[in-house]
């Protein structure tokens, strides 16, 4: 059963991962005002080279770490109650941050947000986070 949820999981993500790819081709082209300089079996097929060249890599180092470790887990209980407290601490940080920022926003009489200016700030927030979770994770 475990494998059965393992190859969902991945399917799921390499799903919404090529859904991505094509919904940045879309949003970066067509509403640009550009036509896409690529076909869409071009496009079809450097997508699925680059998801299966990715899931290669994770597959080759997943089986390196295995061999080179065997079947010590790679984080302990300890790990897991660092990142239980970490992503505890950051959802509040940023659920009371964003909301204290848009109360700035109106304030100062903010009275659309590009959708641009939201992409580039859920970015920074993504980056901050995975950069924490890394550092919560060699502690």
């Amino acid at each position: 059963m475990k494998k059965k949820h393992q190859i969902l999981i991945f399917a799921f993500l390499i799903s919404c991962v090529l859904f991505g790819g094509y919904l940045g081709l879309y949003l970066l082209f067509e509403k640009g005002g550009q036509e896409i300089p690529l076909s869409l079996s071009e496009i079809i097929s450097s997508s699925l080279i680059g998801t299966i060249g990715g899931l290669g890599i994770f597959f080759f180092l997943s089986y390196y770490r295995k061999k080179k470790h065997g079947n010590i887990p790679a984080i302990d209980e300890r790990t897991l109650l660092l990142f239980k407290r970490y992503f505890l601490l950051v959802l509040y940080i940023v659920l009371f941050g964003s909301s204290a920022l848009l109360l700035i926003l109106f304030a100062i009489g903010v009275k659309t947000i590009e959708i641009e200016i939201l992409i580039v700030y859920m970015m920074f927030l993504f980056i901050l986070i995975g950069l924490g979770a890394f550092i919560t994770k060699k502690l």
